[in-house]
């Protein structure tokens, strides 16, 4: 009986300490319960993407792009070198940065004395160039040498003119033989502008010109027109390549200088 009584304590005191232990254990609450996402529809983010920083570095210059051959302070380069560019990449032109073309070596002459009987005329000319007097107003000097596709010739005459004929005429001369020079062979024609000039010692006018005839060749020149005492004028022009103008009008200088009337 009393051993009876004895498993019986043992049993309840059992419960009792297993009842008090659970009273001292927590439990964690239960995550709230989400619907499940629909597999087709697209999620939006809720914040827009920040926006790529497109801005130049302070103080950075675009017109540095013009010279992408060379680093330049202030410019923007990448990883690789290479310029950043603050517009359209920018393209070659042509001509850029041509070479300057090599000066033609200049002519060099000598003079002798020459004479035009028909015009009554000394002057000085370069040694070797043919003269042609047949004309009786006329004088024609040319250099038997060619230099791009043109012999430079030079005409000189002598004409009668009205007595009423005056200095201002000479300027109508002058605009009158560029215009009947021009009008041939040329597809490009530019005169320049009148300037005062003498010629024998008598007051007249001259002006320069460049054309360049349908085969592409370059010519240059000079006219001149003076007023001479007994109602006539003398006329002179000078056509040569354009290459070596400076040259003939060198010719054109000495023979102006030289240039004296025999009775």
């Amino acid at each position: 009986m009393k051993k009876s009584f004895l498993i019986l304590a043992l049993i309840l005191a059992a419960v009792l300490l297993a009842g008090c232990g659970g009273n001292d254990e927590t439990y964690p609450e239960a995550a709230a319960s989400q619907p499940q996402k629909d597999p087709m529809t697209v999620e939006t983010a809720t914040d827009a993407p920040a926006k790529a920083d497109t801005s130049l570095p302070e103080g950075y210059d675009p017109a540095s792009e013009e010279d992408s051959g060379n680093f330049v302070s202030g410019t923007a380069y990448d990883t690789m070198g290479r310029q950043i560019y603050a517009g359209a990449t920018p393209m070659a032109l042509n001509p850029v940065n041509l070479p300057t073309p090599t000066p033609r070596p200049s002519l060099k002459f000598t003079y002798a004395d020459a004479s035009a009987d028909n015009l009554k005329l000394t002057f000085q000319a370069p040694v070797g160039w043919r003269m042609d007097v047949s004309a009786p107003d006329t004088l024609v000097l040319q250099d038997p040498n060619t230099y791009d596709n043109v012999n430079a010739t030079m005409t000189v005459k002598i004409l009668s003119v009205p007595s009423t004929y005056k200095l201002a005429d000479t300027k109508t001369e002058v605009k009158n033989m560029l215009k009947e020079i021009g009008q041939y062979n040329y597809t490009e024609w530019k005169p320049t502008e009148l300037a005062a000039r003498t010629l024998l010692h008598k007051d007249g006018y001259y002006a320069n010109y460049r054309g360049v005839q349908y085969d592409g060749t370059i010519v240059r020149g000079r006219v001149m027109v003076a007023l001479l005492d007994g109602n006539r004028i003398i006329t002179l022009h000078m056509s040569c390549p354009a290459g070596y103008n400076e040259s003939y009008m060198n010719v054109v200088s000495q023979f102006r200088e030289t240039l004296k009337q025999v009775q």
